[in-house]
């Protein structure tokens, strides 16, 4: 592979991560009107969990799926892919930093505290 196939891929990946978050996002966040698109994340405050560490703990999920198919070379559940499960930790990064960036906004933080997590 070269630069220029690398370059492809990301191209290919970004595009497909974009239609997959916008199909997703209704679905996820109670509807085409709903007015907090990381509400699902959100959820994670009920029991006290950062959003975001919320979100990781999907990331998890995600990594843990890919590293099932690398040691058995296949997936109990077809329908959802090892690209797929890449793509949704890529979606899943942006949706981390967007949710910081909101709260960033949000509190007013300086830029040394820019993107600290309470414990």
């Amino acid at each position: 592979m070269d630069l220029n196939e690398l370059l492809n891929i990301h191209e290919d990946t970004c595009n497909s991560c974009r239609e997959v978050m916008v199909k997703k996002n209704s679905d996820y966040t109670g509807g085409k009107t709903a007015q907090d698109i990381f509400a699902n994340f959100n959820s994670a405050k009920i029991i006290g969990m950062h959003p975001v560490k919320g979100l990781l703990i999907r990331v998890i999920d995600k990594i843990q799926r890919i590293n099932s198919f690398t040691n058995d070379k296949e997936l109990s559940v077809s329908d959802e892919t090892v690209t797929d499960a890449c793509d949704d930790i890529v979606n899943y990064a942006i949706l981390a930093k967007a949710m910081l960036i909101k709260e960033r906004k949000e509190k007013k933080y300086s830029t040394k505290e820019e993107f600290v997590l309470p414990d």
